[in-house]
């Protein structure tokens, strides 16, 4: 006898939750009976709360349970659903399983299904969320007067299930579906092209799990746009809203001959750029996760129900399940195992002050001043590192924080092991001078200070111990012991595209020089530039993750300061092989009207770098070319007070023999509300140490006194106000990925002067 109402268990308490909720929802169609779970406490709790029973194993279940809800991961992602599913089937109980579910497991259910005359359904939320529905509806009716031109999909690698179920109920043809290609990058996105049937699809998918916790580290669920002649519908979330946005087509034959006037606009320019189309929901998660998800769920144990009891079975609908199984299994494949991102953390991020920020920005309107404007632009200045986060796809902070533990440790070993091959701090026992060690490894006088900060470094990281004057020796290291340190490091970085082998290659190159480096028998411009080649020096100073992300951040300061200009002035110090200055003439070309007059010096002390230059730039006939020591009178070279709207100085200043003079020179030069765009490392930087350092000026300024070979960011900020700046920002952030590198961009703005092109 046929029971109205279903006695139902759910199996797993993690997604199941959502199942008990959905059930307790319906109580007239069904009765909650039970939890089938490990025994966790929070399956205990979860019993509790609903005040079912809790079942350990199957064979403890009730003999009259009409309905059971599997929320337990199926067998193709390596969890026990689909054996529940089987096992619950044979006892004579209609199952429903939660997606997704291979194709093969999904026949084996239907074959026991059919052998016991029971009811096999996969489950599906999202097809049933409102805003879900409310899109394909639109999609429907909208494909019934237009072609769909492209699909366009953005998802997590957990949600592609049920994208392609909403693709096979949106587009009549998307059985037909061809994948063509699949771009795989460092990136937490892959994407992923091909055909349905005659339209062209683009999925970018988030494919990667926490191993920890695979059910988050979501970045999103799903977003879809399809794309029609007259325009493009968006479900712009998984829970909506969902957008119509109509083709802008503007009067051109109108224009060509006539002029545009608001008063005579065509029909078709009366029309919003944006609807919405329905609701425009603000849901908390809380409301997803309690309310609208178990609702959903409850309208696909509704629709088995009705199965249930009138004894109806759509091959259709599991027919198409099939072939939705089939489709994803063909495009995960094509995707790969998702790259595993161990111990991700969530930090809730509020909206608040991104909501303080929009509403800052005022609409468009014809009374806002030429000031207003201008004041926008110089506040955009200091954002201009949000151009350059894009360089940081694929990294996260512990990445980063690895590889400075990595190669600062290669570097301690470097240092200690080429003054242990020297013959000093060889013996634990022996106390060491400094005059000894400088001695006994024949240290050029010209390198004794770097020397001396190296003994510094290696007793503040512990490889050394310091007794008064005097340093005690160690247990001797041996070359081995260097070379597998360095290993780990190209290791690391080949596989994480941190920087270029070409780096890496030149610090090894000096790690093999450092005796003769020390004594002075080889110079270190050798081996920066072998046979007068440049591809190292372009290598360290355009390849490296810091450097990509810090030329990008300066040519934008640089566009967004032309941008409001009739005229720009740039004076580049330093430029050496141009690895900044490519960037910013590369942006200059691409994003400033040509109707700008542009002047760009390009200086350094080194006539090699000039020559270069000028073949490489001979394009630019806005670019002029000139000798300039930085460590010199700079008028007495021909350049003139406040003259240049832009100084930029990228990598060259801590060379300077006197900062904080050097600074103020510049200073001088820039016309009032002029700015300087500084790059420099901020900390010691050990791999500097034992390279580049061996050829830098000794300095007069205070890092004399601090016996350090870099300014830190408090202190070249002191430099810039000591010089009279208005204001001056460092920039990333000392809680960015990259701040670990110790390297900053900064913003330095003189004051006075008004440039707003009229």
């Amino acid at each position: 006898m046929k029971r109205n109402r279903l006695r139902a268990i759910v199996c797993g308490s993690t997604f199941g939750q959502f199942y008990l909720e959905a059930l307790r929802r319906l109580p007239e169609q069904f009765e909650l009976v039970g939890l089938l779970a490990r025994g966790s406490e929070r399956s205990k709790k979860c019993a509790e709360y609903y005040g079912i029973n809790l079942y350990a194993d199957i064979d403890q279940l009730p003999g009259d349970i009409d309905l059971a809800c599997v929320a337990v991961r199926s067998t193709v992602l390596g969890g026990k659903g689909t054996d529940l599913s089987l096992k619950l089937l044979s006892r004579g109980v209609h199952t429903i399983q939660e997606l997704p579910v291979s194709e093969k497991e999904i026949i084996s259910c239907l074959r026991i299904a059919q052998q016991n005359k029971r009811y096999f359904w996969i489950a599906n939320l999202y097809n049933h969320l409102p805003s879900v529905q409310r899109f394909i509806a639109c999609i429907q009716a909208m494909l019934e007067q237009q072609n769909a031109l492209y699909v366009d999909v953005s998802c997590s690698i957990h949600v592609t299930y049920p994208i392609i179920h909403i693709l096979l109920e949106i587009l009549p043809s998307a059985h037909l579906w061809k994948i063509s290609g699949v771009a795989k990058s460092k990136g937490p996105f892959q994407v992923v092209t091909g055909e349905i049937g005659d339209t062209p699809v683009i999925l970018r998918v988030h494919n990667e799990i926490d191993p920890e916790n695979p059910n988050n580290y979501i970045h999103l669920l799903f977003s879809i746009t399809v794309g029609v002649e007259d325009g493009r519908l968006v479900l712009v979330d998984t829970h909506g809203p969902v957008f119509w946005h109509p083709s802008l087509y503007p009067p051109l034959e109108k224009l060509a001959s006539e002029i545009l006037t608001e008063a005579e606009n065509p029909a078709h320019l009366s029309k919003n750029t944006t609807e919405v189309l329905g609701p425009m929901p603000s849901l908390s998660c809380g409301d997803v996760l309690l309310k609208q998800w178990p609702c959903a769920i409850g309208h696909n144990l509704l629709t088995m129900r009705k199965g249930i009891l009138e004894g109806i079975s759509d091959n259709a609908v599991m027919q198409r399940e099939l072939r939705c199984s089939h489709l994803w299994q063909s495009l995960t494949d094509s995707l790969g195992y998702p790259l595993l991102r161990p111990v991700c953390k969530h930090s809730p991020l509020s909206a608040n002050f991104l909501k303080e920020i929009a509403l800052s920005i005022p609409e468009y309107s014809e009374e806002r001043s030429d000031q207003t404007i201008r004041m926008k632009s110089e506040e955009d200045v200091f954002t201009c590192t949000e151009i350059a986060e894009d360089e940081l796809e694929g990294v996260d902070a512990n990445l980063i924080k690895e590889f400075v533990k990595r190669i600062d440790e290669a570097v301690l070993f470097s240092m200690l092991f080429a003054l242990q091959f020297q013959g000093t701090l060889i013996n634990p026992r022996h106390e060491y001078s400094k005059s000894e060690i400088l001695s006994t490894a024949n240290v050029a006088p010209r390198h004794h200070n770097l020397i001396l900060r190296w003994l510094r470094i290696l007793t503040e990281r512990g490889y050394i111990r310091q007794c008064g004057e005097s340093f005690l020796g160690t247990d001797p290291l041996t070359l081995d012991m260097v070379r597998w340190r360095w290993n780990l490091v190209k290791g690391f970085s080949n596989v994480n595209k941190l920087t270029s082998p070409l780096c890496i290659d030149y610090l090894v190159s000096h790690v093999e020089q450092l005796p003769q480096l020390m004594s002075g028998r080889q110079q270190p411009v050798l081996l920066l530039f072998p046979e007068g080649r440049t591809d190292i020096a372009n290598a360290l100073y355009r390849d490296t993750i810091t450097a990509r992300y810090l030329n990008k951040s300066v040519a934008e300061v640089v566009v967004r300061i032309a941008d409001r200009r009739d005229s720009l002035r740039i004076l580049e110090v330093g430029a050496g092989t141009g690895a900044t200055t490519n960037v910013v003439v590369h942006r200059l070309n691409t994003s400033i009207s040509k109707q700008i007059k542009l002047d760009y010096l390009f200086t350094d002390i080194s006539k090699f770098f000039l020559a270069a230059a000028r073949e490489h730039f001979k394009d630019c006939s806005w670019m002029r070319f000139q000798i300039v020591d930085i460590d010199k009178n700079l008028f007495e070279q021909g350049l003139k007070p406040e003259s240049v709207d832009i100084v930029i100085a990228a990598g060259v200043l801590n060379n300077a023999r006197d900062i904080n003079k050097t600074v103020r020179g510049l200073m001088q030069i820039l016309t009032p509300g002029g700015w300087m765009l500084i790059t420099e490392p901020t900390r010691e930087m050990l791999e500097i140490l034992i390279s580049q350092a061996f050829m830098m000026t000794p300095p007069e300024d205070d890092r004399k006194n601090t016996n350090t070979t870099f300014l830190s960011t408090e202190q070249w900020l002191k430099v810039f106000y000591q010089a009279g700046a208005e204001k001056a920002v460092a920039l990333p952030s000392d809680e960015h990925i990259l701040a670990p590198l110790g390297q900053k961009l900064f913003i330095v703005k003189k004051p006075g002067g008004r440039h707003v092109k009229r």
